[in-house]
């Protein structure tokens, strides 16, 4: 019975383990994506809105949404 339960445990540990580090890369991938994207408009000319105008709007949009 203890060797199932500690096998259990283990892929429990693994699979969490392994869900943080997607969710890291996630995280990470999507910050430079939006660096890279924001500053390719910015050389491009492109009004680039700041992130206060891009947090309100999202707001905006989840209390329409909700």
């Amino acid at each position: 019975m203890r060797i199932r339960i500690r096998k259990a445990m283990r892929r429990v540990s693994v699979f969490v383990s392994q869900l943080f580090a997607a969710l890291l890369k996630a995280i990470v991938t999507s910050f430079v994506l939006g660096i890279v994207v924001v500053s390719v408009m910015h050389y491009m000319g492109v009004p680039v809105p700041s992130a206060h105008d891009l947090l309100g709007g999202i707001s905006r949009l989840a209390h329409i949404l909700s």
